[in-house]
Formats: structure tokens, sequence, C-alpha cells
């Protein structure tokens, strides 16, 4: 409890059944502690600034189509609570979404000035359509405390948001600060943090103090439920974001801090092209036959062997390779991701340096739970220096 002292008593806390449920609950959250809902790659991507302005506008906008009705649900709630024990417990939640004594600190009032510090108006956001991730999220919340049970309404509202809030909130925080800086107004996110354990925890006394044994697979699946939910949601943004909003990506293979799973492979990559590693490069490939390896240099191998190979022989011959990948465009798939876009850098071949542009694309696929490289194709942007550096090449093995 934040502003109220808590109406149950010491004995009511160590009753049998508030153990057992308490406990039944534990489990339930640690069960379900690796979600996709959880450091989801959206919310990587996101806090990583791979998105543009307008990518994190439409973002927020979609996001406070999750706050505004916040507040209307927990009243709802509140209506069916079958106890006045249990809807003091909820007033506490209540007051302090609704700003204490002050509405100009509630949070939907503090979601809005956070928008209108980065050009959004209440006008503009009640106009944005709504994510059909987030309408079915908004519809099942609403069923399930103004029909089901108080506990599934607990579990729905309460304890399968509760949960969510302090692994995705920092996301959102850091990519709305990395994109708007100190222009934008953070006092809504301030109201999230510390406090927000102490909400869940609230959720937690509330739920076994109002549930029984026979409800838990029911609570277990609306919990589950909303938590899939929200990450369809976040499913569904990144996927808009992806092919709509991404900044103008460069990779260097010195890109460093949290990584979403896509640049993360994709950096490695370039680390070892530009540093002539090939450990790292062996460990990029994926060990399928159908591997094939495109090089700008001419000829098509295959296989994850030839491939390590044919790059072992490009790290211990006379070239020099120090180029960016950049206009990147990612495409995710089922298992795994598309990316499109360009090389450009220098190649040194004994002590002769060129500028060199390339185009390429590359197939990437999960294996172990890991992204592994499937399919690379390169091409040279100008004919005349690719024919200068094969004439170089030729040059040389025949000195």
């Amino acid at each position: 409890m934040e502003y109220l002292e808590s109406p149950y008593t010491a004995k009511e806390l160590r009753t049998e059944v508030f153990v057992a449920n308490n406990n039944f609950l534990t489990a339930l959250e640690k069960e379900v502690g690796g979600h996709t809902v959880f450091d989801h790659p959206f919310l990587l991507k996101l806090a990583n600034n791979e998105y543009s302005r307008e990518g994190v506008v439409f973002v927020l906008k979609q996001f406070g189509k999750i706050v505004m009705p916040f507040t209307a649900a927990i009243c709802k709630l509140m209506g069916n609570a079958p106890d006045i024990k249990s809807r003091f417990m909820l007033m506490d939640n209540l007051y302090e979404e609704m700003g204490g004594n002050d509405i100009n600190h509630c949070h939907p009032m503090l979601y809005l000035k956070m928008l209108d510090s980065v050009g959004v108006s209440k006008y503009e956001l009640d106009k944005t359509p709504t994510l059909s991730s987030i309408r079915i999220l908004n519809d099942a919340i609403y069923d399930a405390v103004a029909n089901k049970s108080f506990a599934i309404g607990c579990a729905w509202l309460g304890y399968g948001g509760e949960l969510t809030i302090p692994n995705n909130f920092p996301y959102l925080v850091d990519g709305t600060k990395a994109c708007f800086g100190k222009d934008v107004d953070l006092d809504f996110w301030g109201r999230h943090g510390e406090r927000d354990q102490t909400h869940s925890d609230d959720a937690t006394t509330v739920l076994s103090m109002n549930t029984t044994p026979e409800e838990h697979d029911e609570i277990a699946q609306s919990v589950k439920d909303s938590l899939n939910i929200r990450a369809m949601i976040w499913d569904e943004l990144e996927k808009i974001c992806d092919a709509e909003y991404l900044n103008n990506l460069i990779i260097t293979g010195k890109e460093t801090g949290m990584l979403s799973p896509e640049i993360k492979v994709l950096s490695e990559y370039y680390h070892a092209l530009n540093n002539g590693d090939i450990q790292l490069m062996k460990h990029n490939w994926s060990k399928e036959k159908s591997a094939a390896f495109t090089s700008p240099l001419g000829g098509i191998v295959r296989t994850h062997e030839t491939i390590v190979s044919a790059h072992n022989e490009l790290f211990e011959s006379p070239i020099e390779i120090d180029v960016e990948y950049y206009d990147v465009q990612i495409a995710l798939m089922d298992n795994g991701f598309q990316a499109v876009g360009r090389e450009r850098g220098v190649m040194r071949i004994g002590n002769e340096t060129v500028s060199v542009g390339f185009r390429t694309s590359r197939l990437f696929v999960k294996e172990e739970g890991e992204y592994k490289q499937l399919h690379h194709h390169g091409s040279f942007e100008d004919v005349q220096i690719q024919n200068k550096i094969l004439d170089t090449l030729s040059a040389l093995q025949s000195a």
C-alpha cells in the first residue's frame, strides 16, 4: 500500500488459504518469467534508437490507447469487489493513478502532458486509429472486470499487467529519451518504477485473499492470455515500425550496449570481417547444407565449412577490408530475418587503398535460439572498381 494502510490483519495474512494462494501466484510468476513479452525484440530496438522520430511518436500514441482507459477499468473492478477490504485495497491504487489530490498528476493527464511535449495533442491522440492487438487487450480486460469473477478480473487487470511494467517500461523510457532527449516530459514515466513493485505486491495480496484452488487454472490461463496479448502488441508494433519507421541504420561492427538480436548478429559479422576474426565469422554462419555465400570478388561457395574456409583465405590474403553497412532494411520472418542494404568503405591491397561500395542482401535463420547467416549475396556498385581490384589481385598473384 502506498497511501493507505492495509486493511488486512497479520492473522488474515497467515491463514492456510492465503498462504496457499500466495504460493500459487509466486510459482505462476516464476513460470511465466521467460515469456516473450519480457525483453521483446521490439523493445530492444526501440531502446536502441533504431526507429525514427515519427516511429517513436507512433508508438507513444498507440501506448496511450492502453493508458487512457486503465482507470475506468479499475473503477469497474472496484464495483465488483466482494467486500470492503478488497475495495479499500484497490482504492489505494486508484488514488495513485488519479494523482492523489491533484487531477493534473493523474496518469492520463501526465501521459497527455508527455505527448504534448513531443508535439502530439489530445485531439490527435483521439483520432488516431487503435491497433487491433490493443483493441483486443482492452476488450479482454473490460470483459474480465465486468463479467468475470473478481479474482479473474484482478488477474487480467492487475497481476497480468503489473508483471510486465518493471521490465517493459524502462525500454519505453530509454527509447523516448534517445529520440527526444531533454525536450520530452518524463513525469508520467517517473510515476512508475519502484512503486510498481508495490502495486504488484498489492495485486498479489488482493488476489490471494479472493480466490480458491478451483480458480487457479483459470487465473493461470488469464495471466498467460494477458501476457500473450501484450506480446502481440509488441509484435504488431515491431512489424509496422520495421516496415515504415526504421532509422537509416549504420552498422560498423563496433556497436556496444543493448542491441536487438538482429543488430547484434549483423554487428558481429562486420566485426569479424573488418578484423579478420575467423572464429567469430565461423560462429556467425549457419551449418545448414543450404548455406551459400556469393562473394563480391566472384564465385559462389556453399556449406558452412567451405564458407568459413573462403573467409579464412580472405583474411590470410594481402586484402584488408574496412566497411560499414548502411541504408539497411530489416524484415522479420517466422524463423529469421532478411537484411538488405549497402556497404561502403575501403579495401587495401598491398600498398594500394581503394574506396569500395557494395550492394548486399542477407538471410539469417535461428539455430538453437541464435541467429545464423544462411545466405549472403554481394556485388560491386561500380564495375570499374571491381575490375581494378581483380586486376590488382591478379598482378599480385603473378608476381
